[in-house]
C-alpha cells in the first residue's frame, strides 16, 4: 500500500512539474512568387495579416526557411535579423547569406534573438516577396550591426520564417536541438555529471571536492588497498563511505573521508618512501535516474622511517 501510495504521488508531482520551454516561429510562410530590386524588407505583422509575428520569445533562432515559387531560382539571399531603435530604425543583430534553389530552403543557424525581433530578406540581385502583407522597406542593403530608418511597403512581404527555441542557460545553443547541456553555459555536449573533482589527503582524513552539473543524488566513497604485511595479514581492501546526499546544480559539496584504523596502523607502519593507493569513487544520480561514476586516485604517503 505504501509502494502504491508513493508511485501515485511520484506521477502526482510530474503532471504538476512545469513542461520544458517550446520553439516558436516567426515570420511569413509564404511562398516567393516575385522579387523585388535593391530591397531589404521586413516581415512586419499587422491587424491585416498576423501570420506574420515577430520573435514571440528570446532565444535562439535555430533555422529559417524560404519556399520560392518555380522559375525564380537559384538566387542568392542575404536573411537578417532585425531589432527595433526607434524612430522607424532597426538594427541588424544576425545575418546569413545562402543560395536558394526552387521549392522548399531550410537552412541550419544559430543567431541570439529578443522578443520583438523582425526577419527579413536581402538580394544582391533581387529580393524574393510574396504578392500580399505588409513589409518595413529600406532600398539597398543593410551591414550587420549597422541601423537604418525604414519605410513601409504594402502589397508584399519577405517569404521567410524561422524556428526560434529557449535559451535557458543563455550560452547561445537552442535549448532542444543545439544544447544537449541545457542546465549548464559551460558545455554544449552531455552534461558531465561532474564539473568539478578534487580529492586531497590531509592528516588521517580524504578532503573531498565536487560540483554537480545538475541536481543530482551524491554518494561518495574511496577505496583503500592494503598490501600483506609482515604480520601475515592478507592483501584486503578497506572501503569507505559518506551518506549519500541530494545536491542542487552546480553547488560546491565538500567531504570528509576519514581514514579508519587499520589503514592509519599501516601507514604508520609503511616508510615515508612508499604509499598506499586509494581510488575515490563519486556516484551521481540526476532527477531522470542515470547514473554516473567518477572516479580519482590519491596517494597516501607512509609515515613510518624513511628507509
Amino acid at each position: 500500500m505504501r509502494k502504491r501510495l508513493g508511485a501515485a504521488v511520484a506521477a502526482a508531482l510530474l503532471l504538476l512539474a512545469p513542461a520544458a520551454p517550446a520553439s516558436t516561429e516567426a515570420g511569413s510562410n509564404c511562398v516567393a512568387d516575385g522579387s523585388r530590386a535593391n530591397s531589404t524588407l521586413l516581415a512586419t505583422p499587422t491587424a491585416a495579416f498576423p501570420d506574420q509575428p515577430p520573435v514571440k520569445e528570446q532565444g535562439v533562432l535555430v533555422n529559417w526557411t524560404v519556399r520560392v515559387g518555380p522559375g525564380l531560382g537559384p538566387l542568392v539571399q542575404q536573411f537578417g535579423v532585425f531589432r527595433a531603435a526607434g524612430g522607424g530604425g532597426y538594427t541588424k543583430a544576425g545575418e546569413q547569406t545562402e543560395t536558394l534553389a526552387d521549392g522548399w530552403n531550410e537552412f541550419p543557424a544559430r543567431i541570439p534573438v529578443q522578443v520583438g525581433d523582425l526577419l527579413g530578406l536581402y538580394g544582391p540581385a533581387a529580393t524574393l516577396t510574396c504578392g500580399y502583407g505588409a513589409a518595413a522597406l529600406f532600398e539597398g542593403p543593410v551591414a550587420n550591426g549597422e541601423t537604418k530608418t525604414f519605410g513601409s511597403l504594402e502589397g508584399v512581404t519577405p517569404p521567410v520564417s524561422a524556428v526560434v527555441e529557449p535559451d535557458g542557460d543563455d550560452d547561445g545553443y537552442g535549448d532542444q536541438s543545439q544544447d544537449d547541456c541545457p542546465e549548464s553555459a559551460d558545455y554544449h555536449e552531455q552534461c558531465p555529471p561532474l564539473s568539478y573533482l578534487r580529492a586531497k589527503p590531509r592528516g588521517e582524513v580524504i578532503y573531498v571536492t565536487l560540483q554537480p552539473t545538475s541536481d543530482s543524488r551524491i554518494d561518495v566513497s574511496c577505496r583503500v588497498a592494503l598490501p600483506p604485511d609482515e604480520r601475515g595479514e592478507a592483501r584486503r581492501t578497506v572501503r569507505l563511505s559518506k551518506p549519500s546526499r541530494r545536491v542542487g546544480a552546480d553547488r560546491v559539496v565538500k567531504a570528509k573521508l576519514h581514514l579508519p584504523r587499520a589503514v592509519r596502523r599501516r601507514l604508520r607502519e609503511l616508510p615515508r618512501k612508499r604509499a598506499l593507493r586509494a581510488k575515490v569513487a563519486v556516484r551521481t544520480t540526476d532527477a531522470s535516474g542515470e547514473t554516473s561514476v567518477r572516479t580519482k586516485s590519491v596517494r597516501l604517503r607512509g609515515r613510518g622511517s624513511r628507509s
